[in-house]
């Protein structure tokens, strides 16, 4: 129901966003709006109120009602991100378990986690109504399993306030999960499968990206517009070069963007892949935050053949405790409904119950109307003291709706340092690396709103731009340093053992040939190696195993031959092994950018074995100590593990060896380059 204030404080803001009141304007007067309006002196008053808490307009004693800046009037919009590279493997879970430690510590200032302040949430609204669903206990009534797709009450509810017409009043065609991210994970496994390729937007959610690399899925990351989202006619680009199985898109509120796409953007995005037959997974847990008069329409509400796979949750915007989210699976509903039995059988009925009494109630909508409000006013509170705190070069998101800010850096910032020195200051921040796969948004960091913004927090907003001011004045002269050295250095990705690779040649004849050069050595694995090629970081490298993508240039080596190798306590079982005796034994596990993972998978995998993986570990030095301590078996080249074996280190199977080729990539764009001819010259030499 729009009462008159509201619509009073509606006309005003829109007169606010047109221009006709600038920034630090005075607005008319409650008695001079009272007389143009026809409106009481009271109502005028509730809509300041009104406009005040959604952050439009500023109160000054005694002198009255002022306009505040805008957030797109700030500071500039942060940079797109780079065009996709190729599709790649993801290895960021490390990196983000060290963020996840962070996020629960209640010392730390809450910039960090997306999470609404309990000061935000209807606690008193729910606690009755949890006292309500608890009395079912009593008599045992919901003691048992629920229904596997959701309670039918709770399926009503989100029905009645669904935007997609093909959702019918009963709500059947809803699944209720355990949060939007079990139904976003039921929705990857139902349309893709390991080694399949993910569209997602650039940057992106970190959860996405541990999901994909669970899944052992590749990733293609198209970089989105800070203000307008993804555009439709870059993804048909993708679409034509890339065998794409799924995307993975947010286009409501994006995460960390928060930018919004246009109906027009949307309904074109939905159609394309309509026509390709590629799902669209859909995450539209803001969808609820906008900052607008109207919620934006989902691409669900597009979709004509059931190919959009919508998830949501009310874990923003109710109950993050909860865990109660749902997902409308379209064509794909039985094998989500199977997947989603398989894994928890039914979700709790007293959650479910709690939100569906709740929502009966009516005071969802009018809980939601106070929180945008609170975000939207909490959101400009925050890019403002940024605006005042941080270094000249700094920009900033405008978010239509939700409650985080995406914020870049001065070039030669690390956010990662950035992060590790707020947290000594009781800061968490989200460090932008952590939002691609590409580590290409190293300068960026995401801010959340989901709290007051109290004194406390404007001084951790100071204090947080002190250190990036620190960090500026230092990186200034670093920068100036490493950028001469690099014109003059040849930077090389070595996969194993320097000595195998022959290095001691290569940089001798480096030396001989263009003694002006520098040289830096990265021990990394062929995965990596190629991704660091893809983003410039290094100008050739050694890998094993196959590439096929066109864009690398290889040169092959050698091939080696691979063994598997195992601890001497099981000496017996493997000397008399056969594949199926092997496969059953215990494994190391070796990460997806190691190749050996591929030959794991081909060798036994499609005999339908599998091996059992009971710890993993990413050096060979590392995996070498394992299995000499009895944890289980690996693969290990023949020459390293006969050595191993005559010092009685390992025992080697002997039944089957396994061919590995082992090459020097480079980019096929930069074959032009000084550095890259000299170092390509100086294999060939070093391997002749």
């Amino acid at each position: 129901m729009d009462y008159h204030y509201i619509k009073l404080a509606n006309t005003l803001e829109k007169d606010i966003v047109s221009g006709r009141y600038r920034a630090g304007e005075k607005l008319p007067s409650l008695r001079k709006l009272h007389a143009s309006t026809g409106r009481s002196i009271s109502t005028v008053y509730q809509a300041y109120i009104e406009l005040e808490n959604r952050g439009m307009v500023e109160v000054r004693e005694k002198s009255g009602f002022y306009a505040r800046p805008l957030l797109h009037e700030i500071l500039p919009t942060p940079s797109r991100g780079t065009s996709p590279v190729k599709p790649h493997k993801v290895a960021i879970n490390t990196l983000a378990a060290m963020h996840q430690q962070t996020i629960n510590n209640a010392k730390l200032l809450p910039f960090g986690a997306a999470i609404p302040s309990s000061a935000l949430l209807p606690h008193k609204q729910l606690a009755a109504s949890i006292r309500t669903v608890s009395s079912q206990y009593q008599n045992g009534k919901c003691l048992g399993y629920g229904h596997p797709t959701g309670e039918p009450e709770l399926q009503k509810q989100i029905a009645k306030r669904s935007l997609d017409d093909s959702v019918h009043d009963s709500g059947e065609e809803i699944i209720i999960t355990s949060g939007c991210m079990q139904a976003i994970d039921l929705c990857l496994r139902t349309v893709a499968r390991p080694g399949d390729i993910i569209l997602v937007e650039s940057p992106t959610f970190l959860c996405y990206l541990q999901l994909i690399e669970d899944l052992n899925m590749r990733i293609l990351e198209v970089p989105v517009d800070s203000r307008h989202g993804i555009d439709p006619d870059r993804i048909q680009t993708i679409l034509d070069e890339h065998d794409v199985r799924a995307a993975l898109f947010n286009p409501n509120f994006h995460n960390p963007l928060g930018c919004l796409m246009s109906d027009e953007n949307k309904e074109k995005l939905v159609e394309m892949m309509n026509d390709q037959g590629v799902p669209i997974i859909e995450d539209d847990i803001y969808g609820e935050l906008y900052f607008g008069d109207v919620r934006p329409r989902p691409l669900k509400s597009y979709d004509r053949r059931g190919m959009v796979l919508y998830c949501s949750s009310f874990s923003k915007t109710l109950a993050p405790d909860l865990r109660v989210g749902w997902v409308l699976p379209g064509v794909f509903r039985e094998k989500v409904k199977r997947l989603k039995f398989n894994i928890s059988i039914a979700s709790s009925q007293l959650n479910q119950l709690v939100i569906a009494d709740f929502l009966s109630t009516g005071a969802y909508d009018r809980h939601l109307r106070k929180m945008r409000n609170a975000l939207k006013k909490q959101t400009t509170d925050t890019a403002l003291a940024i605006s005042r705190s941080f270094p000249t070069g700094t920009k900033i998101s405008t978010p239509k709706g939700g409650y985080t800010l995406w914020v870049e850096l001065p070039p030669g910032i690390d956010s990662l340092k950035l992060w590790s020195r707020a947290g000594k200051e009781n800061i968490s921040i989200f460090p932008g690396a952590l939002c691609s796969g590409t580590d290409q948004y190293r300068n960026y960091i995401r801010i959340s709103c989901g709290f007051p913004f109290t004194e406390e927090l404007e001084q951790g907003i100071n204090k947080l731009g002190c250190l990036v001011l620190e960090l500026n004045d230092q990186s200034i002269p670093e920068r100036n340093s490493r950028e001469t050295t690099s014109a003059r250095e040849i930077k090389i990705g070595l996969n194993t053992d320097p000595g195998l690779l022959r290095v001691n040649k290569l940089c001798e004849n480096i030396h001989t040939s263009e003694p002006e050069f520098g040289i830096k050595l990265s021990q990394t694995m062929s995965g990596n190696i190629l991704k660091l090629l893809a983003s410039h970081e290094l100008d050739g490298g050694f890998i094993y195993g196959d590439c096929m993508e066109t864009q690398f240039s290889l040169l092959h080596l050698a091939t080696m031959q691979l063994r598997i190798v195992g601890p001497v306590a099981l000496k017996d079982k493997i000397k008399n092994a056969d594949k199926s005796d092997i496969a059953a034994l215990p494994w190391i596990g070796n990460p997806l950018e190691c190749p050996y993972c591929q030959i794991l998978k081909k060798e036994f995998h499609t005999l339908g074995l599998s091996p059992e993986i009971i710890m993993s570990a990413d050096q060979e030095s590392a995996i070498t100590a394992l299995i000499k301590a009895g944890v289980g078996l690996n693969f290990m080249l023949e020459e390293d593990a006969r050595r191993a074996e005559k010092r009685g280190d390992v025992v080697v199977w002997e039944n089957d060896s396994y061919s590995l080729p082992l090459s020097f990539v480079t980019l096929r764009s930069r074959r032009d380059d000084p550095r890259v001819r000299t170092l390509l010259q100086a294999v060939r030499v070093a391997w002749n």
